[in-house]
């Protein structure tokens, strides 16, 4: 464990929103005993587990939103970025802006152009320095050859809270997570910590149904659902 374990390290990209409360169990063996998470496959998260996954599937960068601009469905461009609309250049600094131009091409029927370098941010939120046209283009390539495993028609309600435990299943802190790249980072990085969801939670697809979860095994079927909803719409 590297930033999650005993405390959260502030400053890495994207940076986590924590509030990290650090204590010891000095009580009586009775209250040990109702602060350990034990080996509940419904409260208990550890890396690599099937519930790791599927929230990293549920939580991966949507690299939809962009894709008139980049046609790169692997990830986003990092705002800000400049593009050329028309000929014209123009500055997208915030998602307001990319669906101003969104519907500037559309409407027009006019060209839109990135202007490079450009910084992309992957399916797991790390950055990607593109140079060129051709630098992007083998990047394109790349991602035509992965599978694509985001999970796009499930969403989470935040914030959320993580509750954290050491080596002996005792309880020693709390994360919260505001947003997807919150909690995608924050399962990405748990090593041998581990972790459970401080449920209830609520989730909604994109059907608008919306769907009150209280156990890892409930999550998972959730998430599955969304991709079977993914799957009948087309993706």
């Amino acid at each position: 464990m590297t930033k999650y374990a005993g405390k959260i390290e502030r400053g890495f990209p994207g940076s986590l929103r924590v509030v990290w409360i650090t204590f010891f169990l000095f009580f009586s063996c009775q209250s040990e005993v109702s602060e350990m998470i034990g080996e509940d496959p419904d409260l208990v998260i550890t890396s690599g587990s099937e519930m790791a996954v599927w929230i990293q599937r549920a939580t991966a960068n949507n690299g939809s939103a962009d894709d008139f601009l980049d046609g790169y469905s692997c990830g986003t461009v990092k705002f800000p970025v400049a593009v050329s609309l028309n000929g014209a250049v123009r500055m997208i600094n915030n998602e307001g802006d990319l669906s101003i131009v969104k519907r500037i091409t559309e409407e027009l029927e006019i060209p839109v152009t990135l202007q490079f370098p450009v910084t992309i941010l992957s399916k797991g939120y790390t950055e990607i320095r593109v140079n060129s046209a051709e630098e992007f283009a083998m990047l394109k390539e790349m991602c035509t050859r992965t599978p694509e495993d985001r999970i796009t028609c499930v969403s989470f309600q935040y914030p959320l809270e993580m509750l954290t435990y050491n080596a002996n299943n005792q309880s020693n802190g709390s994360v919260t997570i505001d947003d997807d790249e919150d909690f995608y980072k924050f399962i990405d990085q748990i090593g041998n910590l581990h972790t459970s969801i401080n449920y209830p939670l609520v989730a909604k697809y994109i059907t608008g149904e919306e769907v009150e979860i209280s156990t890892n095994s409930e999550m998972i079927s959730v998430v599955k659902e969304g991709k079977n909803i993914c799957d009948s719409n087309g993706g």
